[in-house]
This record gives structure tokens, sequence and C-alpha cells, in this order.
């Protein structure tokens, strides 16, 4: 248990607009409820009463409530300040009642007493001890109930405070992943578009020549979207177009491409390289020649991309650093949007991707 207060902390969270608001509202009901009592015949009428009296009801319940309220809150606080909830529930929760009930008790029998004789107590003078008790029992109850809604809402503003830092650190943490991913992606696209130009230098090095000044257009749009989590689908579809063109200067009839994007939503996203990264993985584990060509079947709806290739692996494959499909599925899950699916059906390899959307 910590000693040290902040006698400062404690007098603004005690003297506040909050809680003058709510000493109002709670002072109000007292005198009515009292009036209602007397006039339904609940309660005797006081000899003499006259509607003076029912203002001077206020003024003694705003005297209890004010001193009540404030006494209760000041306890509160201390204890927040030198016995927090945390890992002291069972403990707080003794030394609060206690500690608030003897403060309320004492608080209401020393207004009575001062106040006995005088006009703000009169519907009785002369008060015997089973005033006090009745009167102090009364404000007991009252002040528990006011306490457990004052510590209801402590406790949600802070469990409103946890779930937003909560949301935070998520953001950020995900923003970091999809950051680490995308610099895995960075070597993993560099690591199979190096492995085409290997195979161009040997066999055409004027077309290697071309295909390097396309690689610097494809690799500059790379690095523009890496710090971007989603792009529109038509900027995926473009870059694909450039990354597949850049393809069939090796391939030509090798490589046949099949798009079907009848069913397209233009107001759709993707996550960034995610078709270019679904076409080279195809290139790169499947046999692309004229005579065995390899088949590209790209078609868009509503609500996913898919991309089919005939399943006909190339028996010198080179080593994979299996980033690829993986990557994406991360993405996928670090967004936390459907992951995508990755299958082999009827002699294809299938891989579908749900289109994602932007809340505004």
């Amino acid at each position: 248990m910590s000693l040290k207060i902040d006698w400062s902390l404690v007098a603004r969270k005690v003297f506040n607009k909050e809680n003058l608001i709510a000493i109002v509202v709670v002072g109000f009901f007292p005198p009515i409820i009292g009036t209602i009592r007397a006039f339904s015949g609940l309660d005797p009428i006081p000899e003499g009463y006259q509607m003076v009296d029912f203002g001077i009801g206020f003024i003694y319940s705003y005297i209890v409530t004010a001193t009540l309220f404030y006494g209760s809150a000041a306890i509160i606080h201390l204890l927040n300040q030198v016995l927090p909830w945390k890992g002291n529930v069972q403990k707080r929760i003794f030394l609060e009642i206690i500690f608030i009930l003897s403060f309320s008790s004492t608080a209401q029998g020393l207004i009575l007493y001062l106040l006995d004789g005088t006009p703000l107590l009169f519907i009785k003078t002369g008060l015997e001890f089973k005033d006090y008790v009745e009167n102090i029992l009364f404000s007991n109850a009252i002040t528990i109930i006011v306490v457990i809604l004052m510590e209801g809402i402590y406790f949600f503003r802070n469990w409103r405070e946890t779930v937003l830092a909560t949301e935070r650190l998520m953001k950020e943490n995900a923003e970091s992943q999809l950051a680490n991913l995308r610099a895995q992606l960075d070597p993993h696209f560099l690591f199979n578009s190096l492995n085409v130009l290997t195979g161009l230098i040997r066999q055409d090095p004027k077309k290697a020549e071309t295909f390097v000044e396309d690689f610097a257009r494809v690799y500059r749009h790379m690095l523009e979207v890496n710090n971007r989590m989603v792009v529109p689908l038509e900027e995926e579809l473009d870059f694909a177009r450039q990354y597949l063109n850049l393809q069939q200067i090796r391939f030509k009839e090798g490589l046949v491409v099949n798009w079907n994007l009848d069913g397209m939503h233009v107001d759709s996203y993707l996550p960034p390289l995610s078709l270019q990264e679904l076409i080279s993985n195809a290139i790169k584990h499947n046999v692309v020649h004229e005579s065995q060509p390899l088949n590209l079947d790209i078609e868009v709806g509503p609500k996913y991309l898919e991309v089919r290739n005939n399943y006909n692996l190339r028996s010198d494959q080179s080593a994979s650093t299996g980033l690829g499909l993986e990557n994406i599925r991360e993405r996928y899950r670090l967004l936390q949007q459907k992951e995508p699916e990755f299958s082999r059906k009827n002699g294809q390899f299938i891989a579908r991707l749900a289109l994602l959307e932007i809340e505004e």
C-alpha cells in the first residue's frame, strides 16, 4: 500500500462540474419524495406546514447530499491512490465500505445534531435516538447506491480506455507486421525476376536489356505501393498487366492469359501486389513453354478474384523461399478479412482472393 497522496489531484477529482451536476440531481429527489409521502397520507404532515418549508427542505437536502457526496468521493479517490483496485479487490471493497459508512453515519448524525431546533429541521425538533437511527440508515442506503453508481462509471471509463488502448496497440502491431511482410515480398519478387533475367541473358541479350527497362518500371510501381495496406482493384489489375507483359517478353506463346472481368465492381480493393504474386507463383513452379503453355485464367467477380492455372510442375524447380502464398494469407489475416483459398482441382491450381471494401 502506497501512502503518497497527491492532494491536488484528489481535489480536482472531487470538486468538478460532473460531481456538482450529480449533487444537484440527487439532492432534488428527497424533498420531492417526502412531500409526496406526506400529502398522500403515508407520513404525517408537520403542524403549521407552509410552502416556505418546501423550499427549506431543498436546502436541507442539498446540505446533506453535498456533504455525503463530496466526502464519499474524497474517500474513493484517496483509496485509488493508496490502495488501487488492481490486485487489492477484496481488501479495497472491505475498506471502502467501512470508511464510507463510517463517514456517512458520522456526517449525518452531526448534521442532525447541529440543525436540531433550527428552521432547516422543520419536520421535528428534539430528535430522539430512533430519529437519528432512521435518518442515518436512510442516508447510508442512498450513499451506497450513489457510490455503486460512481464506481460503475469509473470502471466503465477504465474499460473503455483499455479497449481503445488495446485497439490502438493492435492496429500499430498489425501495421508493423504488414510492413515486415512487405519487406519480405520485395526480395521475393526480386529473386524471381532475377531468375527470369538470368535465363534471358543466356538466350537473348538484347531482349534482356528491354526486360531490365520494363522491370525498372514495374519495380518502381512496387516501391510506390510499399506503404499502402490496400490498393484499388483497377490499379492492381493494371499492374498485373504490366507484369505479364514483362513475362511475355521471355515466354511468348508459352504464356497464355485469359481475362474475365465481366462481374467486376470497380469500388473494390486488394492488398498491393497480391495478384502479381499469384502470377509469379504460377510461373515459377510450372512449365512455361510453347509446346506446353501455361494457361492463366484471371476472373474477377463481385466478391472475389480468382486465378487458375494448369498444374504442370517443372522438373528443375529452383529452391522456393515459400514466402509468396503465405505472405498473401498472412496479410489477409492482419487485415481481418476472409483468408485466401488455395486448392488443386481437375489438374488446375486455383487461388481465390476475397475483394475488400473500404469503410467510409
